[in-house]
């Protein structure tokens, strides 16, 4: 029998919960395992000690007594919990079924698809005065002040410095006055809200059906859960009303007139969020 493993987990990231809805779906009980929060908000992520367990400063992670190290993919979460009970795998064994549940995996796993485009981007300064006045200012600001307050104490780590710059590009735009820097920033917020449509578009293509890669849940159904809650929370949505899609199609809308949400999405969506899993995990929208 796995040791009892550690899962570094917070409620507001998106990749945290494919881990939660495995160990939903594999029907783990919670003294089975223990979670450790890891408070984004704060930028705990971002502690010496966590970027021991993960050298990326990401959520979710993993350790165990029974692993060399901490795994800290969520792909690689979720195929390790997956492999700890023998009853019905995640992962398909059908090679072309498996073939189609990683091709929507990597869809929403890529640099197009990321939810920073609804959370943090800003297209007009009125959508920027928004931002600016939400919550999302504080996270990136919080962010940039742990960062800065890591470097200055450690400023040899290789994590640190590039972190700083990277953060930082964003977070000027909600710590400066609004000005001619910031209309780069809108056309460049104009073209991720383009791409991030044509994910969705896609990923309405490659939906199977009843579920994302068929006729069994798989590991493509949680990821893209996670992905898409995120999103609609993100985008404004009402969090109890997990089928309506209405905030996050007229946001994109501003961009892309013509975008709706497939036919195919709406049927997975509403199959996936009927199952036991999706109900413990996402009783509301996050």
């Amino acid at each position: 029998m796995a040791s009892k493993f550690t899962l570094y987990s917070f409620a507001g990231s998106q990749w945290a919960q494919v881990a939660h809805l495995a160990l939903a779906e594999k029907g783990f009980s919670e003294d089975e395992y223990d979670i450790k929060d890891i408070d984004l908000m704060t930028g705990a992520n971002f502690d010496p000690e966590y970027i021991k367990v993960n050298p990326n400063g990401t959520v979710p992670s993993l350790s165990s007594a029974s692993l060399e190290k901490p795994i800290i993919e969520s792909t690689d979460i979720l195929r390790y919990i997956d492999g700890l009970r023998g009853n019905s795998s995640l992962v398909p064994s059908d090679p072309a079924v498996k073939s189609k549940a990683q091709a929507i995996i990597d869809l929403v796993h890529s640099y197009d698809a990321r939810t920073d485009t609804i959370l943090l981007h800003a297209r007009d300064d009125e959508e920027m005065k928004g931002k600016k006045a939400s919550g999302f200012r504080d996270f990136l600001v919080n962010r940039q002040d742990r960062l800065e307050k890591e470097k200055a104490a450690n400023p040899s780590h290789p994590f640190y410095g590039p972190k700083v710059l990277e953060n930082g590009s964003l977070s000027k735009f909600y710590t400066t006055e609004i000005g001619e820097e910031h209309k780069q920033f809108y056309k460049d917020s104009e073209d991720a809200y383009k791409a991030f449509a044509k994910v969705m578009d896609k990923l309405d293509s490659l939906l199977v059906l009843p579920y994302a890669a068929g006729d069994a849940v798989s590991e493509a159904d949680f990821h893209v859960v996670a992905w898409l809650a995120h999103a609609m929370s993100g985008a404004g949505s009402d969090t109890t009303q997990i089928q309506n899609f209405d905030v996050l199609e007229k946001l994109i809308q501003k961009t892309t007139p013509s975008f709706a949400i497939g036919k195919s999405t709406r049927e997975w969506w509403a199959n996936i969020s009927a199952t036991p899993a999706f109900k413990k995990v996402f009783p509301t929208l996050h």
